[in-house]
């Protein structure tokens, strides 16, 4: 609900009933004494709309000339003055009945309205400061509450275009990747180079219409994975074992950030493989009520200096990913184990949904 469709009824609810509250139990409910009555609670009513629509709203915008106080001070005053007038013109109108027993009163009297008028005057520049200083709290922390739904929509516009760039990034990176390995498999066999390419064009379909999608379905993608895998097989010599394992339960329905994983098990390809050693890749995709795993381990081969089929870039994104939808929600745990000289990444996403923004 915004602060103004509560201030508004409730500054005019305080407008018609101030003046009823200030009669006298002896005096009578006119329309006339009720328009005097209403001087006071019209005038501060008007100071904080002028303060409250004008003056700080251009003091905000940096299109006031004058400074708040200076402006205020003279506002003020002038209200003060015209409230002393009209109470001054009432009194003539209704005269009270103690002290002033007269429209002319009497010689000790006199001093006396001079205080009272003094008094009233101090009294009502106090309400007119109080109003001010209302207005300026309640237009500051409109203000306050409009830069920071500014900020809130800046920040998820930020990770938005953030998020296009990284997918922007990732498409090339894994056709290049691919299409190296069809080019080495023509070397070795047309037929299953046709095969590679047929391969190649269902993943490039769903990268094409899936990978538009904030989020899809963590099935869709283990099935992208495992073709992936297949197409990686092709060229893969007998001294590699990769195992694929992918546990989804029945009716699942959870979904994950679209080629979340496929940097992953690009890395465990492009290091874990040795074309003179034994090698193996082993991959784990698997979702329950509340996680969805990727683990993947792979015998290390670090590249040497003078490789350069790869800068990293791959890892660099899935971080960047995991920070940007799975903010405080995810855990990944990747490095060479001491104990098996394996290399472990494992991706624990804790909740099936990234956090919204």
């Amino acid at each position: 609900m915004k602060l103004s469709t509560i201030i508004h009824p409730i500054a005019i609810l305080v407008w018609l009933l101030i003046p009823v509250m200030f009669l006298g139990p002896d005096e009578e409910i006119t329309f006339e004494r009720y328009l005097f009555k209403s001087c006071m609670p019209f005038m501060m009513l008007l100071t904080f709309y002028i303060n409250y629509l004008w003056v700080l709203p251009k003091h905000i915008g940096g299109q006031l000339r004058f400074s708040i106080i200076h402006i205020n001070v003279v506002l003020v005053v002038v209200a003060c003055v015209l409230v002393a007038l009209a109470r001054a013109y009432e009194y003539s109108i209704f005269p009270p009945r103690f002290p002033m027993r007269g429209i002319v009163p009497l010689p000790h009297e006199r001093h006396f309205n001079r205080l009272f008028f003094m008094f009233a005057f101090i009294r009502d520049a106090l309400n007119f400061v109080f109003v001010v200083l209302a207005a300026y709290s309640l237009r500051m922390t409109s203000h306050a509450h409009r830069l920071e739904h500014e900020r809130h929509e800046a920040e998820v516009a930020r990770r938005d275009a953030e998020l296009k760039g990284l997918r922007l990034q990732i498409s090339p990176h894994f056709l290049l990747n691919t299409l190296n390995n069809i080019y080495a498999l023509t070397a070795i066999s047309s037929d299953r180079a046709q095969q590679a390419i047929i391969q190649l064009s269902e993943l490039l379909r769903h990268m094409l219409y899936d990978n538009q999608q904030r989020m899809v379905d963590f099935s869709s993608e283990c099935k992208f994975i495992s073709s992936y895998v297949d197409l990686m097989k092709l060229r893969m010599a007998s001294n590699v074992k990769v195992d694929v394992e992918i546990t989804i339960p029945e009716h699942d329905r959870s979904q994950v950030a679209p080629l979340l994983f496929i940097s992953l098990v690009e890395n465990a390809f492009k290091h874990g493989v040795s074309s003179t050693e034994p090698s193996s890749i082993s991959i784990k995709l698997i979702a329950t009520e509340t996680e969805i795993r990727c683990n993947i381990v792979n015998t290390n081969f670090p590249k040497t200096s003078s490789d350069h089929s790869g800068h990293g870039i791959g890892l660099q994104q899935v971080q960047q990913r995991l920070n940007s939808l799975y903010q405080g929600c995810y855990t990944w745990n990747h490095g060479v184990s001491e104990s098996d000289g394996l290399y472990h990444s494992e991706i624990v996403l804790k909740s099936p949904s990234p956090v919204t923004t």
